[in-house]
């Protein structure tokens, strides 16, 4: 005698409530007149040590995976719509695309790997992070509100209407010099130009 119902239902739903404590929704289903059903689990790749949260939207067409009876189930996942197309059309590309318009993407064709954010971008680490590249570029302006310490020398081009380099404070340089149009700070010279007159300008 079979005690058991295990047989189950493929349906498509539109999310209509979100619970963003336990990670459920609720969905009405359209092709059984907006049926709405219980709280379903949607699923992530992990929930133990290694976490991931990720909630769809109210409005959001997904697909559900439902008991016999349509009480008990759980969401298969999105699927992409008229209302909702996708986001690239590329086989080469993976994408991440935030409601509020930063994507994340990786193009295996090229290798190049894009974050487009609309905010701040913060990269937090107790100990170290290492930027491991020939070449490093910053468009903008750079702040750095510890030292700056550089192994290879610093080369510097002229500042927009301004000096190129602006430095309030002690300057101190060992075992160097500073040398401007070629004339330098330690080992230039003046020539005496006469009793009472001014020397010559730095040579």
């Amino acid at each position: 005698m079979q005690t058991h119902n295990f047989t189950a239902t493929y349906q498509e739903g539109i999310v209509s409530a979100v619970d963003i404590n336990t990670h459920k929704v609720r969905c009405k289903i359209p092709a059984l007149d907006d049926l709405e059903t219980a709280w379903l689990h949607y699923p992530v790749p992990n929930a133990g040590g290694n976490q991931f949260y990720c909630l769809p939207d109210v409005g959001e067409l997904v697909a559900l995976l439902l008991d016999a009876r349509g009480e008990g189930g759980c969401v298969l996942g999105a699927i992409y719509n008229q209302q909702d197309p996708v986001p690239v059309a590329n086989g080469e590309m993976f994408m991440l695309k935030f409601k509020n318009g930063t994507t994340i993407s990786h193009n295996r064709a090229t290798g190049d790997v894009v974050i487009d954010a609309v905010g701040t971008v913060l990269i937090k680490s107790p100990s170290l992070i290492t930027l491991d590249c020939p070449d490093t570029k910053t468009t903008g302006n750079l702040l750095v509100e510890g030292s700056l310490t550089y192994m290879q020398g610093m080369t510097g081009n002229g500042g927009k209407g301004g000096a190129t380099a602006v430095i309030n404070g002690t300057l101190k340089t060992k075992g160097g010099d500073i040398t401007a149009d070629d004339i330098s700070l330690k080992n230039h010279v003046h020539t005496e130009q006469g009793d009472g007159n001014d020397t010559s300008s730095a040579k």
